[in-house]
């Protein structure tokens, strides 16, 4: 394996998925929106020649652009781009404020696609681009499991369309796109109530991304590899 990028990387699952590729031996290139508040993340660059480190605010196309620039100087190539960065603003019906919504939006969606959309030329051949999504954006399920977090879980559907659009995007080529949801982690998003470490999910999501082929493109699977409804 060549390069993995990861989005929202200075904690929770984004700072796991770094420590993991990194200690495995993978170049990683993780972002964050202000590198120097990443105190953990930057002690595992000091630790690891294979980490590097770059300012990533989802919302905003400047850091878009510089992450661009330095990416094709450096004439890099990625094998798996980990688009995690997310907010979650808790609100419940009754309480919703179109502020909340529209930054929520913002950031995972609008930030996610425009994301996708910058980095498509960086991506190798048979690159592989994860979304991290939530059951809570399945229609199916009703964003059941959290009564507060309205917002949150259409921004996750909407984030899962955004895969089926890039797939067909995609199809035809040896790449793939998924939305993959880590389960309920214990992080500051998750909460300490949560049935999951960091680590425990990111090493069962390291491992159905490492099975992931072309054909498993445009699929929303848990960390397992398993499909989940729409």
């Amino acid at each position: 394996m060549g390069v993995v990028l990861i989005t929202g990387a200075s904690r929770g699952i984004g700072l796991e998925f770094a420590r993991q590729y990194t200690q495995e031996g993978v170049g990683v290139i993780a972002t964050c929106r202000r590198p120097g508040e990443a105190k953990e993340l930057s002690l595992l660059a000091e630790q690891f020649s294979n980490l590097s480190i770059e300012q990533l605010d989802l919302s905003s196309d400047d850091d878009l652009q510089a992450l661009c620039l330095t990416l094709e100087k450096s004439k890099i190539q990625l094998d798996i781009l980990i688009s995690n960065a997310g907010v979650l603003l808790n609100e419940k019906f009754g309480e919703w404020t179109r502020q909340k919504f529209a930054d929520t939006f913002d950031v995972n969606v609008t930030g996610a696609a425009m994301l996708a959309q910058s980095m498509l030329a960086f991506l190798s051949p048979t690159g592989k681009l994860v979304h991290l999504s939530s059951r809570l954006g399945s229609l199916e399920l009703g964003g059941e499991g959290m009564a507060d977090a309205d917002s949150y879980s259409m921004s996750k559907a909407a984030l899962n369309m955004l895969i089926a659009r890039l797939a067909s995007a995609f199809k035809g080529s040896s790449s793939c796109v998924v939305s993959l949801s880590p389960g309920w982690v214990a992080t500051d998003m998750g909460g300490a109530s949560a049935t999951l470490s960091a680590e425990e999910s990111v090493s069962n999501m390291r491992q159905a991304i490492g099975a992931l082929t072309a054909l498993d493109s445009g699929r929303f699977i848990d960390n397992q590899g398993s499909s989940i409804p729409w």
